[in-house]
């Protein structure tokens, strides 16, 4: 029962989050910015698939068990958007789509870097990565209007409070301080 709570709770963080930051992609274009299958596919259900993933983490945390390796990577899900051909067309040819990329990178290294795991080296290359991602982000609000403008702060800060916001949370896998995260600790030792 707990592990399903987290799980929902963690969905339906990961879609508000995500809607959130559909609301800043519209902010980013303005008035041409239009609602088709693409948004709840590349941009909704990724959010949610991440909260999911991020509440089962949670939900291992809570039992006092380790999380499997691999959901340090959980960001990664919003990389889906290259899949789409006429995403990854415009990726190559203008950059526009880059930030899928953007997210799901600074997320992981920032996640790492405030996890306090790893070499110290280790983390302050992430934490230099994650800031560049983070303040990328920020700065991108001045698509929407210059960062003078009342618009395009707002919109600078909503992006990167998203992005910060989503690195604390992408800690989670981590677990706390001591606990090794290992999806081979549920396994029966012989």
């Amino acid at each position: 029962m707990r592990l399903r709570r987290h799980v929902l709770v963690g969905t339906a963080a990961g879609l508000a989050w995500a809607g959130a930051l559909r609301g800043w992609m519209a902010l980013l274009v303005g008035p041409a910015s239009t609602f088709s299958w693409r948004t709840p596919v590349l941009v909704l259900a990724p959010g949610a698939a991440l909260g999911g993933l991020l509440g089962w983490a949670s939900a291992l945390r809570a039992s006092g068990r380790g999380t499997p390796r691999a959901l340090v990577l959980a960001p990664g899900v919003f990389a889906v958007a290259l899949l789409d051909p006429r995403t990854a067309r415009s990726l190559v040819t203008d950059g526009q789509g880059s930030g899928a990329l953007i997210v799901a990178v600074t997320a992981v290294a920032g996640g790492h870097a405030l996890s306090h795991r790893g070499w110290r080296r280790t983390r302050v290359a992430t934490a230099s990565l994650a800031t560049a991602g983070v303040a990328t982000v920020t700065a991108m609000g001045s698509m929407a209007g210059p960062l003078s403008s009342r618009r395009g702060v707002g919109t600078a800060l909503l992006g990167g409070s998203l992005t910060a916001a989503l690195c604390v949370a992408s800690t989670v896998p981590y677990g706390p301080p001591g606990v090794v995260s290992d999806s081979r600790e549920s396994l029966p030792v012989e």
